[in-house]
């Protein structure tokens, strides 16, 4: 990982670079470290979507004052990764259309699963024998389950924010029909309004402002949210189409069984989250690692909290709650 940008301050030193993926793209990462220790241990962060890693620079600095390293990426579509793959919410620029954009055999999401890898790996070549710990935020929880079922021998620890076992409000089968519709006929670049109606629908239950009031109750962090550019976004056809057939393939019970039952995992949600349908979809996904086995399976919901619980007004509370869980399970 290259280093092109580098910032310093409260025993912290912050590097920005780029990770040549294995098919080529440059993936933008950034790093936090201790300034003046090995880290005990480095939490990777796979991002939601329509945001990008850097909104984290808040929380990597909490843990690297506390002695983790963090590492965090931009997605394909995401952040400054995007002007490599076709810009925001864009991940294949083929133009193809027809069956044949369906049969293409692209699939941007386990292209993102590999290049999170690919970064896991850079990192325990650059940290060797330092424990890497995957957190995963909202679509990113979904990444890290994917990550943990097919790479499971690399990871000392799961976090799950802001997750639910499947997208609320997005039947598969359904989908999958509307989306694969859309590729054919628009190819999988084209934009589409499935992931904008699913959002959109999520802030229901909240006075609306600015339409993402579902992501915490600060309004200053709604707002930045709202101004910045490289949030909110739509995603592609071929995106959210990857992204349903994924839902799928995390759920299937013999992949949850590639889970290793000593990995320890941590969930942690707020009540108020909509993604999870009052807790609901959340309950189902502890059901699924209690059914595969893992032993170390802690939760917490915090009340009143909404989707992004490291931007809401408690985030002092669930940072500190992290990084504990974080200590009892680090040598």
């Amino acid at each position: 990982m290259p280093d092109h940008d580098h910032a310093t301050g409260a025993g912290v030193t912050h590097t920005a670079g780029l990770l040549n993926a294995p098919d080529g793209v440059p993936v933008a990462t950034y790093t936090w470290l201790p300034a003046e220790a090995r880290p005990r241990a480095v939490v990777q962060i796979a991002h939601g979507a329509a945001e990008h890693g850097l909104r984290y620079d808040r929380f990597a600095r909490h843990l690297a004052r506390h002695g983790y390293g963090v590492v965090a990426s931009d997605h394909r579509g995401h952040g400054a990764t995007a002007q490599s793959t076709g810009g925001y919410g864009v991940t294949d620029t083929t133009g193809t259309t027809g069956d044949a954009a369906l049969d293409s055999g692209a699939d941007s999401w386990r292209a993102v699963v590999d290049d999170l890898k690919a970064i896991g790996d850079q990192v325990r070549a650059l940290h060797p024998d330092v424990p890497v710990v995957l957190l995963g935020h909202s679509l990113g929880s979904m990444l890290a389950r994917d990550y943990a079922q097919e790479y499971p021998d690399t990871l000392t620890g799961l976090i799950l924010s802001g997750t639910f076992r499947s997208l609320p409000g997005a039947e598969t089968d359904t989908a999958l029909a509307r989306l694969g519709a859309e590729i054919a006929e628009g190819g999988r670049a084209a934009p589409s309004s499935f992931g904008g109606e699913l959002f959109a629908s999520f802030n229901d239950p909240f006075a609306h402002r600015t339409g993402f009031e579902w992501l915490s109750r600060d309004e200053a962090e709604v707002d930045a949210y709202a101004a910045d550019e490289r949030c909110g976004f739509a995603f592609s056809a071929g995106l959210s189409y990857d992204w349903i057939r994924a839902v799928r393939k995390i759920n299937d019970p013999r992949n949850l069984a590639r889970i290793p039952a000593d990995l320890p995992v941590h969930v942690a949600v707020g009540t108020e989250d909509p993604c999870n349908q009052r807790m609901t979809l959340v309950y189902e996904l502890l059901e699924d690692f209690r059914y595969a086995g893992v032993r170390d399976l802690t939760w917490k919901g915090y009340e009143g909290a909404r989707h992004e619980i490291l931007n809401e007004t408690n985030r002092d509370e669930v940072q500190q709650d992290l990084t504990d869980w974080l200590d009892a399970r680090i040598p």
